[in-house]
């Protein structure tokens, strides 16, 4: 039996991911003046997580956007749980914009492609876990 965390966990995670599919074409196709990084990825034991970001400036101001995509390499009934987040002055104090969590444990594919969207900032952090 599922405990409610997972099912709410992976409902979450589901329920974002049918959104992501209808997310701005700015989200997908960055414009000329937009600057994403490689692509990165996290590694842990029994779960995956490959992400990027990208940055533009918007009316003057700084903003930033992350995609990523999470898989569950296990099959021991805990998911992979990330936690992600937008920010200003990462090494100097940050100023949070947004921030979510999300789950996946689906171990035959991945999750779909996540979009954190565009928010003020010029960070875009992801940190993994097992649960």
């Amino acid at each position: 039996m599922k405990s409610p965390a997972r099912i709410a966990l992976v409902a979450a995670a589901l329920s974002l991911a049918a959104g992501a599919t209808t997310a701005p074409a700015a989200t997908a196709v960055p414009s000329a003046a937009t600057k994403c990084s490689a692509w990165k990825t996290i590694t842990i034991t029994g779960g995956r997580a490959k992400y990027r970001e990208c940055t533009r400036r918007a009316n003057g101001k700084q903003q930033v956007n992350g995609t990523f995509q999470l898989w569950d390499t296990k099959h021991d009934g805990k998911s992979v749980q990330a936690y992600a987040r937008t920010d200003y002055n990462h090494w100097y104090g940050d100023k949070v914009t947004w921030e979510h969590f999300y789950g996946w444990s689906n171990e035959s594919r991945p999750s779909p492609p996540i979009s954190s969207g565009w928010h003020g900032g010029d960070d875009f952090e992801l940190t993994i876990e097992r649960k």
